[in-house]
Protein backbone atom coordinates (compact mmCIF):
# COMPACT_ATOMS: atom_id res chain seq x y z
CA UNK A 1 0.00 0.00 0.00
CA UNK A 2 1.45 3.59 -0.72
CA UNK A 3 2.07 5.92 1.94
CA UNK A 4 0.39 9.23 1.91
CA UNK A 5 3.75 11.12 2.17
CA UNK A 6 4.51 9.90 -1.03
CA UNK A 7 1.88 12.15 -2.36
CA UNK A 8 4.02 15.32 -0.85
CA UNK A 9 7.02 14.48 -3.07
CA UNK A 10 4.74 15.91 -6.09
CA UNK A 11 6.28 13.22 -7.96
CA UNK A 12 4.79 10.41 -9.78
CA UNK A 13 6.17 7.08 -8.71
CA UNK A 14 5.35 3.71 -9.92
CA UNK A 15 5.71 0.18 -9.36
CA UNK A 16 6.35 0.46 -5.37
CA UNK A 17 8.76 -1.45 -3.64
CA UNK A 18 8.82 -2.47 -0.25
CA UNK A 19 10.40 0.56 1.59
CA UNK A 20 8.23 3.76 1.84
CA UNK A 21 8.92 6.41 -0.81
CA UNK A 22 11.26 4.27 -2.67
CA UNK A 23 10.49 3.34 -6.56
CA UNK A 24 11.59 0.88 -9.10
CA UNK A 25 10.60 3.51 -11.72
CA UNK A 26 10.24 7.15 -10.75
CA UNK A 27 8.37 10.04 -13.47
CA UNK A 28 9.34 13.29 -12.48
CA UNK A 29 7.44 16.33 -14.04
CA UNK A 30 9.42 19.35 -14.35
CA UNK A 31 6.12 21.23 -13.80
CA UNK A 32 5.90 20.72 -10.71
CA UNK A 33 8.92 19.30 -8.99
CA UNK A 34 11.75 21.66 -10.93
CA UNK A 35 14.54 20.85 -8.22
CA UNK A 36 15.70 16.96 -8.86
CA UNK A 37 18.28 17.01 -6.15
CA UNK A 38 15.45 17.98 -3.97
CA UNK A 39 13.95 14.87 -4.45
CA UNK A 40 16.48 12.56 -4.24
CA UNK A 41 18.99 13.73 -1.68
CA UNK A 42 18.04 11.75 0.99
CA UNK A 43 17.71 8.86 -0.98
CA UNK A 44 20.55 6.36 -3.00
CA UNK A 45 19.93 6.80 -6.51
CA UNK A 46 20.57 2.96 -7.37
CA UNK A 47 17.95 -0.23 -9.16
CA UNK A 48 15.79 2.72 -10.57
CA UNK A 49 14.63 4.18 -13.29
CA UNK A 50 14.29 7.93 -14.05
CA UNK A 51 12.33 9.34 -16.27
CA UNK A 52 12.30 13.08 -16.78
CA UNK A 53 9.49 15.00 -18.66
CA UNK A 54 8.78 18.96 -19.49
CA UNK A 55 11.36 21.12 -19.38
CA UNK A 56 12.46 23.16 -16.59
CA UNK A 57 14.02 20.93 -14.35
CA UNK A 58 17.26 22.07 -12.27
CA UNK A 59 20.01 20.83 -9.94
CA UNK A 60 20.44 23.45 -7.33
CA UNK A 61 23.78 20.17 -5.84
CA UNK A 62 25.47 17.52 -7.84
CA UNK A 63 23.94 14.46 -8.09
CA UNK A 64 25.51 10.67 -7.54
CA UNK A 65 24.20 8.09 -9.64
CA UNK A 66 24.69 4.62 -8.68
CA UNK A 67 24.39 1.21 -10.24
CA UNK A 68 21.31 -0.25 -12.21
CA UNK A 69 19.60 3.12 -12.63
CA UNK A 70 19.00 4.88 -15.93
CA UNK A 71 18.05 8.39 -16.39
CA UNK A 72 16.32 9.07 -19.91
CA UNK A 73 13.88 12.05 -20.88
CA UNK A 74 10.93 12.80 -22.88
CA UNK A 75 8.81 15.86 -23.52
CA UNK A 76 12.02 17.88 -24.58
CA UNK A 77 13.21 17.28 -21.06
CA UNK A 78 15.87 19.51 -19.77
CA UNK A 79 18.00 20.31 -16.44
CA UNK A 80 20.49 23.05 -15.78
CA UNK A 81 23.19 23.39 -13.56
CA UNK A 82 22.24 26.36 -10.69
CA UNK A 83 25.40 25.90 -8.52
CA UNK A 84 29.25 25.81 -9.04
CA UNK A 85 31.12 22.95 -7.98
CA UNK A 86 33.95 22.10 -6.01
CA UNK A 87 36.67 21.11 -8.61
CA UNK A 88 36.08 17.25 -10.28
CA UNK A 89 32.85 16.52 -9.12
CA UNK A 90 30.46 16.85 -11.84
CA UNK A 91 27.21 18.30 -12.38
CA UNK A 92 26.25 14.49 -12.50
CA UNK A 93 28.15 11.85 -11.27
CA UNK A 94 28.55 8.23 -12.39
CA UNK A 95 29.68 7.23 -9.37
CA UNK A 96 29.31 5.71 -5.91
CA UNK A 97 31.01 8.98 -4.28
CA UNK A 98 32.77 7.73 -1.72
CA UNK A 99 35.61 5.68 -3.85
CA UNK A 100 34.74 2.68 -2.15
CA UNK A 101 33.24 0.39 -4.71
CA UNK A 102 32.45 0.00 -8.51
CA UNK A 103 29.37 1.88 -10.38
CA UNK A 104 27.79 -0.63 -13.14
CA UNK A 105 25.33 -0.92 -15.86
CA UNK A 106 24.03 3.15 -15.88
CA UNK A 107 22.19 4.99 -18.98
CA UNK A 108 21.78 8.33 -19.72
CA UNK A 109 19.79 9.41 -22.75
CA UNK A 110 17.46 11.92 -24.48
CA UNK A 111 17.75 14.83 -21.96
CA UNK A 112 19.17 18.24 -22.60
CA UNK A 113 22.01 19.16 -19.84
CA UNK A 114 22.51 23.18 -19.89
CA UNK A 115 26.29 23.43 -17.67
CA UNK A 116 26.99 27.44 -16.34
CA UNK A 117 29.27 28.10 -19.20
CA UNK A 118 27.53 31.42 -20.20
CA UNK A 119 26.47 32.21 -17.04
CA UNK A 120 29.93 31.96 -14.75
CA UNK A 121 32.46 31.39 -17.32
CA UNK A 122 34.93 28.66 -17.67
CA UNK A 123 36.12 26.21 -14.37
CA UNK A 124 38.66 23.66 -16.30
CA UNK A 125 37.77 20.70 -13.27
CA UNK A 126 34.36 21.62 -13.43
CA UNK A 127 32.80 18.87 -15.82
CA UNK A 128 28.66 18.33 -16.42
CA UNK A 129 29.06 14.20 -16.64
CA UNK A 130 31.73 12.90 -14.88
CA UNK A 131 32.41 8.90 -14.49
CA UNK A 132 34.81 7.22 -11.54
CA UNK A 133 35.21 3.56 -11.26
CA UNK A 134 32.43 2.50 -13.02
CA UNK A 135 31.33 0.71 -15.96
CA UNK A 136 29.17 -0.93 -18.46
CA UNK A 137 27.95 2.56 -19.16
CA UNK A 138 26.12 4.46 -22.16
CA UNK A 139 25.59 7.69 -22.79
CA UNK A 140 23.32 8.58 -25.97
CA UNK A 141 21.28 11.23 -27.94
CA UNK A 142 21.75 13.54 -25.24
CA UNK A 143 22.72 17.58 -25.80
CA UNK A 144 25.56 18.74 -23.46
CA UNK A 145 25.75 22.59 -23.96
CA UNK A 146 27.31 25.21 -21.88
CA UNK A 147 29.87 23.07 -20.29
CA UNK A 148 32.28 24.82 -17.79
CA UNK A 149 34.68 22.27 -17.94
CA UNK A 150 34.25 19.29 -19.90
CA UNK A 151 31.44 18.09 -21.10
CA UNK A 152 31.96 14.22 -19.72
CA UNK A 153 35.09 13.51 -17.34
CA UNK A 154 36.37 10.32 -17.44
CA UNK A 155 38.64 10.01 -14.35
CA UNK A 156 40.64 8.13 -12.24
CA UNK A 157 39.23 4.27 -11.10
CA UNK A 158 40.73 3.65 -7.81
CA UNK A 159 38.45 0.93 -7.16
CA UNK A 160 38.49 -0.38 -11.05
CA UNK A 161 39.58 0.92 -14.14
CA UNK A 162 36.64 2.50 -15.92
CA UNK A 163 35.87 0.18 -18.89
CA UNK A 164 32.69 -0.75 -21.49
CA UNK A 165 31.80 3.02 -21.87
CA UNK A 166 29.43 3.90 -24.51
CA UNK A 167 29.31 7.34 -25.56
CA UNK A 168 26.46 8.05 -29.30
CA UNK A 169 24.97 10.27 -31.01
CA UNK A 170 25.79 13.56 -27.69
CA UNK A 171 25.82 17.18 -29.11
CA UNK A 172 28.63 18.77 -26.97
CA UNK A 173 28.27 22.63 -27.70
CA UNK A 174 30.60 24.37 -26.06
CA UNK A 175 28.26 27.68 -26.96
CA UNK A 176 30.97 30.44 -26.15
CA UNK A 177 34.09 28.65 -26.23
CA UNK A 178 34.54 29.12 -22.20
CA UNK A 179 35.31 25.30 -21.60
CA UNK A 180 38.07 22.69 -21.65
CA UNK A 181 37.18 19.62 -23.36
CA UNK A 182 34.08 18.14 -25.00
CA UNK A 183 35.43 14.50 -23.76
CA UNK A 184 38.07 13.89 -21.42
CA UNK A 185 39.65 10.25 -21.01
CA UNK A 186 41.86 9.83 -17.89
CA UNK A 187 41.88 6.30 -17.02
CA UNK A 188 39.80 3.71 -18.97
CA UNK A 189 39.52 1.28 -21.40
CA UNK A 190 37.39 -0.30 -23.94
CA UNK A 191 35.95 3.27 -24.82
CA UNK A 192 33.41 3.50 -27.80
CA UNK A 193 33.24 7.25 -29.36
CA UNK A 194 30.81 7.47 -31.82
CA UNK A 195 28.42 9.50 -33.69
CA UNK A 196 29.07 12.46 -31.74
CA UNK A 197 28.66 16.42 -33.01
CA UNK A 198 31.27 18.45 -31.58
CA UNK A 199 30.99 22.53 -31.75
CA UNK A 200 32.02 25.43 -29.91
CA UNK A 201 34.16 23.97 -27.55
CA UNK A 202 37.48 24.69 -25.53
CA UNK A 203 39.12 28.30 -24.73
CA UNK A 204 42.45 29.11 -26.19
CA UNK A 205 45.79 26.53 -24.68
CA UNK A 206 43.08 23.80 -23.92
CA UNK A 207 43.18 20.42 -25.26
CA UNK A 208 39.98 20.30 -27.64
CA UNK A 209 36.89 17.84 -28.40
CA UNK A 210 38.52 15.02 -27.39
CA UNK A 211 41.37 14.66 -25.05
CA UNK A 212 43.24 11.14 -23.83
CA UNK A 213 45.72 11.96 -21.41
CA UNK A 214 46.91 9.57 -18.72
CA UNK A 215 48.64 11.55 -16.18
CA UNK A 216 50.08 8.94 -13.50
CA UNK A 217 51.93 5.45 -14.07
CA UNK A 218 48.64 4.41 -12.48
CA UNK A 219 45.98 5.57 -15.02
CA UNK A 220 45.90 3.60 -18.20
CA UNK A 221 44.04 4.07 -21.90
CA UNK A 222 43.59 1.75 -24.30
CA UNK A 223 41.33 0.42 -26.76
CA UNK A 224 40.09 3.32 -27.82
CA UNK A 225 37.21 3.94 -30.78
CA UNK A 226 36.83 7.31 -32.08
CA UNK A 227 34.60 6.97 -34.99
CA UNK A 228 31.94 9.00 -37.07
CA UNK A 229 31.99 12.15 -35.02
CA UNK A 230 31.75 15.35 -36.34
CA UNK A 231 33.95 18.35 -35.10
CA UNK A 232 33.61 22.17 -36.33
CA UNK A 233 34.62 25.61 -34.70
CA UNK A 234 37.46 23.98 -31.71
CA UNK A 235 39.33 26.43 -30.83
CA UNK A 236 41.61 24.32 -28.54
CA UNK A 237 45.10 22.68 -29.39
CA UNK A 238 42.70 20.18 -32.00
CA UNK A 239 39.46 17.86 -32.47
CA UNK A 240 41.46 14.66 -31.29
CA UNK A 241 44.59 14.99 -28.48
CA UNK A 242 46.39 12.25 -27.42
CA UNK A 243 48.96 12.86 -25.01
CA UNK A 244 52.24 11.11 -24.36
CA UNK A 245 53.23 12.16 -21.39
CA UNK A 246 55.15 8.94 -19.60
CA UNK A 247 57.25 6.90 -20.99
CA UNK A 248 56.82 4.02 -18.05
CA UNK A 249 53.46 2.46 -19.39
CA UNK A 250 51.30 4.99 -19.71
CA UNK A 251 51.09 5.74 -23.50
CA UNK A 252 47.78 5.12 -24.62
CA UNK A 253 47.88 1.67 -26.57
CA UNK A 254 45.23 0.39 -29.56
CA UNK A 255 43.69 3.63 -30.31
CA UNK A 256 41.11 3.90 -33.40
CA UNK A 257 40.32 7.14 -34.89
CA UNK A 258 38.13 6.67 -38.02
CA UNK A 259 35.32 8.14 -40.38
CA UNK A 260 35.60 11.72 -38.57
CA UNK A 261 35.14 14.74 -40.24
CA UNK A 262 37.01 17.85 -39.27
CA UNK A 263 36.00 21.69 -39.68
CA UNK A 264 37.28 24.74 -38.85
CA UNK A 265 39.59 23.70 -36.28
CA UNK A 266 43.41 24.57 -35.30
CA UNK A 267 43.76 20.85 -35.76
CA UNK A 268 42.50 17.69 -36.71
CA UNK A 269 44.60 14.87 -34.10
CA UNK A 270 47.23 16.14 -32.88
CA UNK A 271 50.26 13.36 -30.98
CA UNK A 272 51.71 15.00 -28.74
CA UNK A 273 54.54 13.84 -25.74
CA UNK A 274 55.36 16.23 -22.69
CA UNK A 275 58.76 14.25 -22.88
CA UNK A 276 61.16 14.70 -25.82
CA UNK A 277 61.63 12.22 -28.25
CA UNK A 278 59.60 9.46 -26.69
CA UNK A 279 59.61 6.23 -28.44
CA UNK A 280 55.33 5.15 -29.21
CA UNK A 281 55.70 1.18 -29.53
CA UNK A 282 51.96 1.19 -29.13
CA UNK A 283 48.88 0.78 -31.60
CA UNK A 284 47.73 3.90 -33.28
CA UNK A 285 45.04 3.33 -36.27
CA UNK A 286 44.22 6.60 -38.16
CA UNK A 287 42.18 6.18 -41.47
CA UNK A 288 39.44 7.52 -43.68
CA UNK A 289 38.85 11.05 -41.85
CA UNK A 290 38.06 14.19 -43.70
CA UNK A 291 39.16 17.59 -42.62
CA UNK A 292 39.06 20.64 -43.90
CA UNK A 293 40.10 24.08 -42.65
CA UNK A 294 42.54 23.24 -40.01
CA UNK A 295 44.66 26.29 -39.59
CA UNK A 296 47.59 24.41 -37.77
CA UNK A 297 47.31 20.79 -39.96
CA UNK A 298 44.92 18.43 -40.35
CA UNK A 299 47.39 16.19 -38.74
CA UNK A 300 50.41 16.85 -36.17
CA UNK A 301 52.68 15.43 -34.11
CA UNK A 302 55.99 16.78 -31.71
CA UNK A 303 58.32 15.40 -29.61
CA UNK A 304 57.82 11.95 -30.81
CA UNK A 305 60.18 9.54 -32.01
CA UNK A 306 57.40 7.25 -33.89
CA UNK A 307 58.70 3.18 -33.43
CA UNK A 308 59.08 0.65 -36.33
CA UNK A 309 56.14 -0.96 -37.32
CA UNK A 310 53.67 1.82 -36.05
CA UNK A 311 51.02 4.01 -38.04
CA UNK A 312 52.78 6.70 -37.12
CA UNK A 313 55.69 8.26 -39.41
CA UNK A 314 60.11 7.73 -38.19
CA UNK A 315 60.64 11.37 -36.60
CA UNK A 316 64.22 10.95 -35.71
CA UNK A 317 64.76 14.76 -34.59
CA UNK A 318 62.57 17.32 -33.69
CA UNK A 319 61.76 20.66 -32.22
CA UNK A 320 61.95 20.61 -28.10
CA UNK A 321 58.67 22.81 -27.65
CA UNK A 322 55.56 20.13 -27.94
CA UNK A 323 53.93 22.93 -29.31
CA UNK A 324 55.21 23.00 -32.47
CA UNK A 325 54.28 21.04 -34.61
CA UNK A 326 55.11 18.88 -37.46
CA UNK A 327 52.46 18.80 -40.49
CA UNK A 328 51.89 15.98 -42.47
CA UNK A 329 49.40 14.38 -45.33
CA UNK A 330 46.45 11.98 -44.25
CA UNK A 331 48.39 8.93 -46.32
CA UNK A 332 50.82 8.62 -44.08
CA UNK A 333 48.84 7.62 -41.59
CA UNK A 334 46.77 5.55 -43.33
Amino acid sequence: MQHPLCFCCVVLIVLMSGSLCRAETVIIDCLITPDIYHFFKEREIKNTQIKIIHPGCFLSHPLFIDSNTSLSGEKSAQIQQTFTLPDTVGVINISSGDSTRAVSNVQISGVYFIGGAEKNGFAEHDPLISIFNAHDVTLSNLNLTGFRGDGVYVGQGNVVSNHHIVIRNVIFDGVNFSNRNGISIIDGHDILIDGNRFTRISRKGMPGSIDLEPNTSLQRIYNIMISRNHFTDVHGMAAIVISLRHAGGTVPDNVTIKGNIFDKVVRGILIKSAIPKIHVNNNFHIFDNRSSSASKGDYSICNVNAATGNNLPAIEKYSDSCWKSLRINQDVLQ
